[in-house]
């Protein structure tokens, strides 16, 4: 055990001494742009299985790009980044026709159903339904062909609760009622340490490589009331979405070297 930690850290001694030793011939760039793509990868999950899930604007997994992203180096070894990331998923295209099918399935035996949902997906592409923000401190070490640059970010993420709505009629009866889904959408403050590596193929341009792990505390409350509505009549349940949060984060693209 003793040998493998020696090993380990001898390594990790030899790693650093290059950065250091090979530094006088790193390219000290003041100002870069970065292109990215990657994917989510849930460590916890927010949906639960329940019928609500298919009105968040929400994937625990999903495939993400990367149209902003700005670091400035203030110091040889220090700077700050903006990244701003898209999220898209087929499961967020389909979730209006998967919520009709379970009020369907779940109803159809005894009621008339006509399911209906705000369906809010139909958003232009570009803009994405799951966005998030991050500011974040960069840690530079490099050496003439190599770069690894630990960061600390803090963010927000924000995604879309719609509201939904199933109308029934009683079969062989008269009586109806009406089913409704509220939640309200919220902005959630997310904390990510990463790290940021990989290969300049030339001066200006470095292949790149992130990963990342996240962490926020969504607090999504869901109201389905159940109305007769004949006597006005309703009962309320809540349903919760308050987690923690982790996703792991892998992207792959360039960093471009704008000074």
């Amino acid at each position: 055990m003793m040998r493998k930690l020696f090993l380990i850290f001898f390594s990790i001694g030899l790693f650093v001494y290059s950065i250091y030793g090979q530094e006088s011939y790193a390219y000290k760039s003041n100002w870069q742009t970065k292109a990215l793509f990657g994917a989510n990868i849930p460590i916890t999950k927010l949906l639960q299985g329940a019928k609500t899930d298919n009105l968040l604007q929400y994937n625990d997994h999903y495939f993400y790009w990367q149209p902003i992203s700005i670091s400035y180096f203030f110091h040889k070894h220090l700077g700050l980044e903006f990244n701003y990331q898209i999220g898209h998923s087929q499961r967020i295209r389909k979730r209006a026709g998967n919520f009709e099918t379970v009020m369907q399935s779940e109803y159809s035996n005894k009621y008339y159903v006509y399911p209906k949902t705000e369906d809010v997906v139909s958003t232009s592409s570009f803009t994405g339904v799951i966005e998030r923000c991050y500011l974040g401190l960069i840690i530079r070490f490099e050496t003439d062909k190599m770069y690894v640059y630990p960061k600390l970010s803090i963010g927000v993420t924000s995604f879309c609760s719609d509201w939904g709505r199933v109308d029934l009629k009683e079969k062989n009866s008269n009586n109806e009622y009406q089913i409704s889904y509220s939640g309200i959408p919220k902005f959630y403050f997310i904390l990510a340490p990463s790290v940021s590596f990989g290969y300049k193929i030339s001066k200006r341009i470095y292949f790149n490589a992130d990963i990342m792990l996240s962490y926020y505390k969504p607090n999504i409350v869901y109201k389905k009331e159940f109305t007769n509505l004949y006597t006005k009549r309703s009962t309320v349940e809540n349903i919760d979405y308050k987690k923690n949060i982790f996703t792991l984060s892998f992207g792959a693209g360039a960093i471009i070297v704008l000074r």
